[in-house]
């Protein structure tokens, strides 16, 4: 970026050289600037004068068309004048949630990567406060900046965001950007703005539990001192697991040596964790805000197993509060539902509630999608190493729902039920093509009795989209794949996965 004594004239990190902006849509730059200032953008040979009395800015220009060939944006004030070089216009997505969004490509099943100078590249600091790389320049750093796609850069970035990219581009051939704006182990309350969650009464019990941490300090000076103790713990927790990883264990594996070595390693909750109410958003989502995007991608949910009676409504908060910050009322979003995990306590583990609240948000018809992975994970390592089939059914749903290429990307979901003839008949919706038994055995039902006593189904039968059950009096629930490392026996078709479900007679 040439930046000319750009001393009164500041644009957010977001705008530097090598950027994507949103094709045909508004294109929104923003920054801080002297008061009562004069502010001409130059794009295209065309130019754009905007006034501004406070020290804070927000320019809109009219959209552009996609464009192969890259080109220059020229932003001056009376004294300062900074050119964006090397832009473009395509489609951008903003790729955000916690650690399997995170997950990076050298990390992930070794694939082949291309260099394709139409594919941009942006990765948002996971800075948790304020300063942070400041007072700790050796746990956090602040770096940003846009690249195009190399195997050298890449190799750090979200697999979940290059796989995309890439699938759209083979598939779309126009220019397409990904911000990755994500954070291992958070809360989806941490991506949520303060007053959307604020508004939400029945998100007090999140804001309670915060309250009462950081009631546990007597001052902040109390709580910085603890952080300070416990952060470097926590790095060498991180090295220790990645230690294990390297020498071959599972992540759980590397886990348990490292919880061994460092048994009390997490910082405490308060203003300077990540996870705090509204951490991510404030750190991380506001850097970003209010550019045009074409759609968010969010992968997120297992840190938020104890609050799976929360999740429902703190999701659908967060997809509002998204919406607004975005200044897109309609801005499409494609979340994935968890993947399969052996988490302790496999029959009732509050995860498969997760699950269950995140098929509740879905709503295609409020541009809501849902890919599921519940088929895709690892028994033993919470982050699957194999991102690409995810990635590929999110590019579907992109494909299908914003471009109008293919059909049937969404997983079957139960509909409805009805009892007739000593038979319990389910109805899904969602894909129209017929469901198959990988294993033609039908597995994966199971029924809680009026004792409670958790019985398999093994007479189910398959006929075109519905599922036929016999019928039991003594039945009080039915389900499928609703266990934290369920068997996935059911498919449409087209190889995606039967939801899983649970039906209370």
């Amino acid at each position: 970026m040439e930046d000319i004594m750009a001393n009164n004239l500041k644009l957010a990190e977001i705008f530097q050289d090598h950027m994507m902006f949103q094709a045909d849509a508004p294109i929104r730059i923003f920054g801080s600037c002297e008061t009562n200032t004069t502010i001409t953008v130059t794009v295209f040979n065309k130019t754009f004068d905007f006034n501004f009395d406070g020290t804070t800015f927000l320019i809109e220009l009219p959209a552009f068309d996609f464009t192969l060939e890259s080109f220059d944006i020229t932003i001056q004030s009376k004294e300062d004048s900074i050119v964006i070089q090397d832009c473009i216009f395509g489609d951008l997505f903003i790729a955000s949630g916690q650690s399997n969004m995170q997950f990076t490509m050298k990390e992930s099943l070794d694939e082949p990567i291309e260099d394709n100078p139409l594919i941009r590249f942006y990765e948002v600091p996971k800075l948790p406060y304020v300063d942070a790389h400041i007072e700790f320049p050796y746990f956090y750093s602040s770096n940003p900046h846009w690249f195009s796609c190399t195997k050298a850069e890449v190799k750090n970035f979200s697999a979940v965001g290059y796989f995309v990219a890439t699938s759209l581009f083979e598939q779309l051939k126009r220019p397409i950007g990904i911000i990755s704006c994500n954070m291992g182990d958070t809360s989806v309350f941490s991506w949520i703005d303060k007053a959307s969650l604020f508004d939400q009464e029945s998100l007090k019990p999140y804001l309670d539990f915060y309250q009462n941490e950081i009631d546990k300090y007597r001052s902040v000076e109390e709580y910085n001192e603890r952080y300070h103790i416990q952060l470097p713990r926590l790095m060498e927790f991180y090295g220790q697991i990645d230690k294990g990883i390297k020498e071959g264990l599972s992540s759980d594996k590397a886990h348990e040596m490292a919880f061994k070595y460092y048994p009390d390693p997490y910082i405490p909750m308060g203003p300077k964790h990540y996870n705090r109410p509204s951490g991510c958003f404030d750190m991380m989502v506001q850097k970003v805000v209010p550019l045009s995007i074409k759609a968010a991608l969010y992968y997120q949910g297992e840190s938020d197993h104890q609050n799976k009676d929360l999740y429902e409504v703190a999701f659908k908060t967060m997809i509002q509060s998204w919406r607004k910050s975005f200044k897109n009322p309609k801005l499409p979003f494609v979340y994935v539902q968890v993947a399969n995990y052996l988490y302790p306590g496999t029959i009732n583990h509050p995860i498969a509630e997760v699950r269950d609240a995140q098929t509740r948000c879905m709503n295609p018809k409020d541009l809501i999608y849902m890919v599921s992975a519940i088929d895709l994970g690892e028994a033993n390592n919470i982050h699957p190493k194999d991102k690409k089939v995810v990635s590929k059914r999110i590019s579907n749903i992109l494909l299908e729902y914003l471009y109008q290429k293919g059909s049937y990307s969404l997983s079957p979901q139960f509909d409805t039920y009805f009892i007739k003839n000593q038979l319990i008949e389910i109805h899904t919706k969602n894909n129209d093509l017929p469901l198959i038994s990988k294993s033609q055995q039908n597995h994966g039902f199971y029924a809680f009795t009026d004792d409670s006593t958790l019985i398999e189904i093994n007479d189910v039968k398959i006929r075109d989209k519905t599922i036929n059950i016999p019928y039991l009096p003594s039945y009080k629930v039915i389900s499928y794949g609703f266990t934290s490392n369920p068997v996935i026996d059911i498919y449409s078709k087209n190889d995606l996965p039967l939801l899983p479900f649970k039906i209370k007679l």
